[in-house]
């Protein structure tokens, strides 16, 4: 991703001082983001494998730690979160160790710190499905639009409740509409309930 923005840079830097008409270095710059676009699956990829694959390649501690947490190499995962160096994007990293290890008290510690965003009262909403709040989860739900979102509630619930074809059913319903790093969790999740992880 650095190289992209410097790689970006340079090319502004040199047709500016070519003084490329604005329109061309607008267009040039479209492209550019588009072929980054493309090249990324987790934005908007259809195959789960190969996004796995691109996770398993890539160099960046955020996206090491998601292949290990994704495989459920927790351990691995500790170790890649040791080298992330963006705050926001460690306590997220650390907040999903948090809940796959069930310390909630540990996490809603970590949730008070963060801004308010859907992943944060998603988050809350999941603990209190463990925690059995009934009122917290109708607080937290309703802070929530985005519709992927609350259909992981739902899937959290239906597991929760010891409903495991129905959390897999209603997987199996929102996967074809996903992409990217949606489509991959849902895959991911999906799994871990057929093979009994959760």
């Amino acid at each position: 991703m650095i190289w992209f923005l410097l790689l970006v840079f340079i090319f502004a830097l040199v047709m500016g001082y070519f003084q490329v008409p604005i329109w061309i270095m607008y267009g040039v710059l479209a492209v550019m983001i588009i072929f980054f676009l493309i090249r990324n699956p987790l934005v908007f990829g259809k195959d789960p494998e190969k996004m796995m694959a691109y996770l398993k390649k890539s160099k960046a501690p955020q996206l090491q730690f998601l292949y290990h947490f994704l495989q459920g190499d927790l351990s691995a995962a500790e170790l890649a979160l040791g080298s992330i160096r963006s705050k926001k994007s460690k306590q997220h990293s650390e907040l999903m160790l948090l809940r796959e290890r069930k310390e909630y008290g540990k996490a809603k510690d970590l949730l008070a710190k963060m801004s308010g965003h859907k992943s944060k009262w998603y988050t809350l909403a999941d603990i209190a499905i463990q925690e059995e709040d009934a009122e917290s989860i109708k607080q937290y739900k309703e802070k929530i639009n985005d519709a992927f979102f609350l259909n992981m509630l739902e899937v959290d619930q239906a597991v929760y409740d010891g409903k495991k074809h129905a959390a897999v059913a209603l997987l199996e319903k929102m996967i074809p509409k996903l992409r990217g790093y949606k489509l991959l969790t849902a895959v991911q999740i999906r799994k871990q309930i057929l093979e009994g992880k959760v």
